[in-house]
């Protein structure tokens, strides 16, 4: 009798944990669960494509760069990946503001035209690359909330000490 109710609670478990998966999901991949001291993060209203304001435990962080530790400590390759990106695409739209520079000390001719054609085409390079990277931030910001909404879903058996029999426990954590 015992087996079976074991059986059918594991059964009823694992059932709950496939209904809940999306296709994108690597949480039933971890090997680690998911750090209980990490908080979610908000997106301040009025944020736009070029800028986000984030907030994280209530406080107004300086940059999406200071977003590193909490997705690094999540360690779910999908926020990795697109913080990564995102680190990558501000770093080319850096580097587009020195073309015009470049432009300006190997050109041997001074043609006014060409070098405000190089000049805004920079500009409009530059702040390509800075929405395309923004909206990277922001869809890990979004995985990486959506990975802290999951309920946690545990089972654990245990030996009792004094009838040498197994413990079956259940427990399921949901936060935010």
């Amino acid at each position: 009798m015992r087996t079976l109710l074991l059986l059918t609670t594991l059964l009823l478990f694992s059932l709950l944990g496939h209904s809940q998966r999306r296709s994108d999901d690597t949480s039933h991949y971890r090997s680690a669960p998911i750090p209980a001291h990490l908080l979610p993060i908000e997106r301040a209203y009025g944020s736009s494509s070029l800028g986000s304001v984030y907030f994280y435990g209530g406080k107004k962080l300086s940059s999406p760069y200071s977003l590193e530790i909490p997705f690094y400590e999540l360690s779910d390759p999908t926020v990795t990946h697109h913080f990564q990106t995102f680190r990558t695409l501000t770093t080319l739209g850096r580097l587009t503001a020195f073309i015009p520079l470049a432009y300006i000390l190997l050109s041997k001719n001074n043609n006014n035209g060409v070098y405000w054609t190089v000049y805004g085409g920079s500009i409009g390079a530059t702040l390509v690359f800075t929405i395309l990277g923004n909206s990277q931030v922001n869809k890990a910001v979004t995985r990486y909330n959506e990975m802290l909404r999951q309920p946690r879903l545990g089972m654990s058996l245990a030996p009792v000490p004094l009838t040498g029999q197994a413990a079956v426990g259940a427990g399921v954590a949901w936060s935010f």
